[in-house]
Formats: structure tokens, C-alpha cells, sequence
């Protein structure tokens, strides 16, 4: 909608000029009121994307896991059974130097909370597998990923 069709729609409906009984003042009004609504039309422009308004501590690690892998349900239920066999989700699980989630060997799994671990879990499993199947199978295999 252009600035145009904005002031005129604000002018025909006439509830910037009716706010003066002298109208005196209805350009100040008008300025304002087109202030006001140039103003809700750029915060509706930047709308945040759906679901993207949720913090993420109101989701679980398991929630967050899958939205992550792209709510591909045969790949999270291969990392479902591999990180509930590997530390049961928990974030503060700790496995000798094996921490977290992912029970990855590096220390910043014991310093950062469950979401980073889910990410550094699936990157490690995308870098060195590809696809959570392929970890689990490899796990199922060896004993450890």
C-alpha cells in the first residue's frame, strides 16, 4: 500500500480530523496516526517465522532433535535409541571423559546446556556418518560411535 493510498484511506475514513473539534490541529493528528500505522505495518513485515516465537527451553532435547533434523521421523528414531542408550537425554550425563547428550570427549559438552549438545551431537554425526541410521548401526556394530 503506498504512502498515498494510506493517507487518503486515513483522510476519507475521517478519524484523524474528527479529533479536533476546531480542526485546528488535525495535521499534527494526521502525522501521528500515519506514524502509528507505518509503524504496525513494518512490525508486521518482520514477523518471526511460525513456531518461531517458542523459546526453545519450552521444547524438550528430543523436540529440539527433531526439528533440527528436519522432522525426518526414520533418521530421529535412530538418534532416539542412540542417545537413549548413550546417556538417556540427560545433558549432565558424564561417562569417564564422555559428556553430555552426544557423550562426545570434549569438555565444552560439560560447559554448554542440552540444545548446544544436540547441535554438536548431530554435526559430529553428520561430519563423521552422515545420517544418525548409519551411527547407530556403527554403534550396534562396535559398541561405541
Amino acid at each position: 500500500m503506498t504512502r498515498s493510498r494510506i493517507t487518503l484511506l486515513l483522510d476519507t475514513i475521517g478519524t484523524m480530523a474528527t479529533q479536533s473539534p476546531s480542526r485546528a490541529h488535525r495535521d499534527p493528528l494526521r502525522r501521528v496516526g500515519r506514524g502509528v500505522l507505518a509503524c504496525i505495518v513494518i512490525s508486521l513485515l518482520f514477523m518471526p517465522e511460525a513456531g518461531g516465537s517458542i523459546p526453545k527451553q519450552y521444547i524438550t532435547h528430543k523436540e529440539y532433535a527433531l526439528h533440527l533434523l528436519g522432522y525426518n521421523y526414520k533418521e530421529y528414531k535412530c538418534l532416539a535409541i542412540l542417545y537413549g542408550k548413550e546417556s538417556a537425554w540427560n545433558p549432565a550425563a558424564v561417562n569417564g571423559s564422555h559428556y553430555g547428550i552426544p557423550q562426545g570427549r570434549s569438555k565444552y559438552l560439560s560447559r554448554v546446556d542440552g540444545y548446544k549438545q544436540v547441535v554438536w551431537g548431530l554435526k559430529y554425526i553428520g561430519h563423521r556418518y552422515g545420517e544418525p541410521c548409519i551411527a547407530l548401526d556403527h554403534w550396534k556394530a562396535k559398541g561405541w560411535h
